[in-house]
């Protein structure tokens, strides 16, 4: 446990000093916000919610989507370490390799959970989303479940992937098809029936299917409780085969 703590306390110091990509990542829904909003507000009013502004889907959709990316810099941060030629002395320390994977993974989380509730707080500034009497803590639960869940999906492609241009790939492409496929673009009933079918593979499927719970439905805690359940679910797996996968004396490419 002490040597996880090491390994946290190292990590949330470099993010701490490294901002500017969170930045990046926190500027790009807030610019994107405003522009769909008024459309996809029509199509739900359309769709049985007259109430509707667009804001309920539009900013939590783009909170899942770019928090994807957000998620990568876990696996970012490892390869890090073996680009600034320091995974040694990590390997050498007393940490095993789940201490390894705990010390990289909880920073993140944490920070996959500021940032998401960063966007949503922009989201009722720009385009006035509100609860409208759904639960905060409902939405809360679903942002953690949400990003244990990312962040063990990257530890996993962390330990396959032996090159930063494959994490990167698998970043990139993972985003913008589990996004799609969850209904983060565009409100699921807009999309294919086909692609509605398949939808609940994706991550941001159950994570849209808890924020549309609370901020369209006025949902509560017992509202996201499924969703909540299989995001940590399908994390805990991932976070077992990522530790089962996990080599501390792979080499890993950093630099193209």
């Amino acid at each position: 446990m002490r040597a996880a703590l090491a390994v946290m306390r190292a990590q949330a110091k470099i993010i701490r000093h490294d901002p500017w990509f969170l930045g990046v990542m926190f500027a790009m829904p807030v610019v994107i916000m405003p522009i769909f909003a008024d459309v996809v507000g029509l199509g739900l009013q359309s769709s049985g919610f007259p109430d509707a502004t667009g804001a309920e889907v539009v900013v939590p959709g783009q909170m899942v989507l770019f928090s994807f990316f957000v998620a990568g810099s876990v696996g970012f941060m490892v390869f890090r370490e073996h680009g600034w030629k320091t995974w040694d002395r990590l390997r050498a320390s007393a940490a095993s390799p789940s201490s390894l994977l705990a010390g990289f993974a909880v920073p993140w989380i944490v920070v996959h959970v500021v940032y998401s509730l960063a966007v949503l707080v922009a989201g009722a500034l720009l385009v006035g989303l509100r609860l409208n009497g759904g639960s905060p803590l409902a939405v809360l639960m679903v942002l953690v479940a949400y990003a244990f869940c990312l962040i063990t999906l990257m530890l996993l492609a962390t330990a396959s992937f032996r090159t930063v241009n494959q994490l990167n790939a698998v970043q990139n492409v993972g985003a913008m098809v589990f996004g799609g496929l969850g209904g983060a673009l565009m409100p699921l009933e807009a999309l294919p029936e086909w692609v509605q079918t398949i939808a609940p593979a994706s991550p941001a499927y159950w994570a849209m299917r808890g924020h549309r719970s609370v901020f369209l439905e006025q949902g509560g805690v017992s509202d996201v409780l499924f969703p909540v359940a299989v995001l940590l679910a399908v994390g805990s797996v991932l976070a077992a085969l990522a530790t089962v996968r996990f080599r501390v004396d792979e080499t890993k490419e950093f630099f193209a």
